[in-house]
Order: structure tokens, then sequence, then C-alpha cells
């Protein structure tokens, strides 16, 4: 499947919302990756904390692998409440950072459960994920909190300085917080088991169009 296009927000870093230049600095083509090295490599980063992965029902099913990978490039913040609801920004900033400051700081006066008809629920986030070792992730897995924080996180996005440097900017709101929320960690990187060739990459070219970025993919590199 050739010339796939997405349209994504600006804002693809926690941490800044300049320009589009400075956006997609150090971003690389996709390329298949292992589980478990991932699973080393999220270690080192983030030592004693878990990161997820997300799901392929049908291995191999191109669909499916493009939007598991758009996910992983938008820049929408991702909070759900223990009793399942998905929470949404209420306030008119579009920077994602500055969102997730307004999370940690006034949560109550900038979120509420997301008003759109069929909103996520967490129940059904959730089944969309894996652990490393391939299992399915349930409510009573995550630890114990009053909100929950999915975010993604992938190799291609960035040098592993600048993925280091976003996670820690993310876990020390949470440290000066009050609130009750646990960060749970999401890899979007492309894997083998999704019926892709090892090492394999997949061909990204952007396009400028007013305030977004049209995307058009390449071939996805399958399993013959």
């Amino acid at each position: 499947m050739k010339g796939k296009l997405l349209l994504l927000s600006v804002s693809l870093a926690l941490t800044s919302c300049g320009t589009a230049i400075k956006t997609l600095s150090g971003f690389k083509n996709p390329r298949v990756e292992d589980k478990k090295e991932l699973n080393s490599y999220f270690s080192e980063l983030v030592p004693n904390s878990p990161t997820y992965f997300v799901r392929i029902k049908e291995p191999g099913n191109e669909n499916e692998i493009f939007q598991a990978i758009g996910t992983g490039l938008t820049s929408e913040i991702l909070i759900f409440s223990q009793s399942g609801e998905k929470y949404c920004y209420q306030g008119v900033e579009e920077c994602s950072g500055i969102q997730m400051q307004s999370a940690f700081k006034n949560f109550n006066e900038n979120y509420s459960p997301c008003k759109e008809e069929g909103s996520l629920k967490l129940k059904s986030y959730l089944e969309k994920l894996l652990n490393v070792d391939g299992n399915s992730i349930k409510l009573e897995n995550l630890p114990k909190a009053d909100y929950y924080i999915f975010q993604h996180w992938n190799k291609y996005s960035g040098s592993k300085k600048r993925i280091k440097e976003d996670i820690n900017w993310l876990l020390e709101l949470k440290k000066k917080s009050d609130l009750n929320i646990a960060i749970l960690f999401v890899n979007s990187d492309m894997l083998e088991e999704w019926g892709l060739e090892k090492n394999g990459e997949l061909p990204i070219k952007f396009k400028k169009d007013g305030d977004q970025f049209t995307m058009t993919f390449g071939e996805l590199p399958l399993k013959k």
C-alpha cells in the first residue's frame, strides 16, 4: 500500500510547541524493533518501570498497523479515571505540553469527562495493549491511582537523550503534584510480531500544510 496519508498536529514533543522544523528534529524513519530489546532500552531510561506495547490483532493487516503507528505520532493526551472514563482538556491552549502541566496543577479546573459520544473507555484502551511477555493488561494490573495518564514513546521520534528528557519532565510534574495519578508508558515502535520483517524500515515524507503536517508513508516492510 503506497502513498498512505496521515494528518497530525504540529505538537509532537511534550516539552515544546515550537516550529515544525524544531518539532521534527531527530525524527527518523521507523524501523521494525524487537519487543524485548525495546523493554531493555526503556529500562535504561526509567529503571523499575514497565512499558507496554501496542497490540495488533491481525499480523500483517496494513490498516491496523498504520493505525497503531498513527497513535504514536499524535500528541493526544490520554487520561482516564479509575472508574474508566476518559478525561478531556477543557481549555483553549493547543500546546500539549501546557495541557499536561494543567493536568498536574489544576486538574479539576482544566479536565472533565469527555462529552463526545462513544468516547474511549479505559477497559477498551487496555485491550489494545500487551506487556513484554505478550499478556493482556487488566485494570487490576495497574498501580492504584485516581487517574491514569498513558504516554506513548518510540525510538524513531528523537534521540535517546531527548526521549529521556521528555520522560523525566513528565515524572517531575508528577513528583511536584498532589494529584493521585499514575503515568504509564506505551511503546509505539513497529514490532516484528506485527507481521513485519526484522530490521525493516517504513519511509515517511513530511509536507507542511498550514499548521499541520501531511505525512506520506511508503510501503510497510511486511514479512514475506
